[in-house]
Formats: C-alpha cells, structure tokens, sequence
C-alpha cells in the first residue's frame, strides 16, 4: 500500500473552493480609501481615571495626616478623598479637551465621498447654486446684489 500525502486537515469533510475572483494588488490599492487614524481621548475613560486617582489620593491624605475634627478619619477621609475626586476629574477633564483641540478638524468630521480633505483655504460647501443657475439667478449675499 503507497503512502499518500495528507493534505485535507482534521476531518474528511471538503474544503470550500477558493474564490478565483480575488483582486489584484493594484486594483485593492485603487479601490480603497485612504484612512486617517484619530488619535482622540476617551472622555469617559481619562475623567474617570482623574476622578478614581483624585478620591485615592484625597482618601490617603484624610487617613494618614493628622486631623482635630470629632467626625472621625472616615468622614474626613471620604470628604477629602471626593474633594481630590472633583478636582482630579476636572484636571483631567481639561487635559482631555486640550489634547482633542490639537486634532485637525478633518479628522473629526465623518468621511466622505470626496477625496482628498479640503485644503484649509478651500471652501467646504462645493460650488455656488447661484454661478451654476446662470446670470438670471437671484442673489443670495450682498456682495453678489453689488455685482
């Protein structure tokens, strides 16, 4: 008996064919889009760590200095643990709206079909309905009523 190559896997079931109309390099690089990755903070998430981080701080301070209250290291601890809280989220809060200033502005609005990004000086909008209804067409900004 002549011993054959095992080429089907772990069970005898077939495999599915492959697909012959698999694209070309070139055609993939002509048909996709070029992406930008957003590096934006998670809001939730960094406030959330400043205001986790501010009540553990505030919390050690109000356990381990010394206090003259009659409430107690508790009350203290939690009083000044939710005082670091506010503080620490806010800290945060500003850091996070700071670092999201610093993205373009084409990186956060959605794609769209147009490609590639306005330049800065290029209007937004697309071509002016009045220039392309022709001359009869009726004003819309004062500076077209002076023409």
């Amino acid at each position: 008996m002549a011993a054959t190559a095992y080429t089907w896997g772990v069970s005898d079931a077939p495999r599915p064919p492959e697909p012959e109309d698999t694209p070309s390099e070139d055609e993939l690089r002509r048909m996709s889009t070029p992406a930008h990755v957003r590096r934006a903070p998670r809001f939730r998430r960094v406030i959330g760590t400043g205001v986790t981080a501010g009540f553990v701080a505030g919390a050690l301070c109000g356990l381990l200095l010394p206090n003259s209250t009659g409430v107690g290291r508790g009350m203290v601890a939690i009083l000044v643990g939710l005082g670091f809280a506010l503080i620490g989220g806010m800290v945060t809060g500003l850091i996070a709206v700071g670092l999201d200033r610093d993205t373009p502005r084409y990186l956060k609005t959605a794609p769209s079909a147009a490609w590639p990004p306005p330049s800065p000086g290029d209007s937004a909008v697309g071509p002016d309905p009045a220039s392309a209804a022709g001359d009869d067409a009726t004003p819309s900004t004062p500076d077209e009523e002076r023409r």
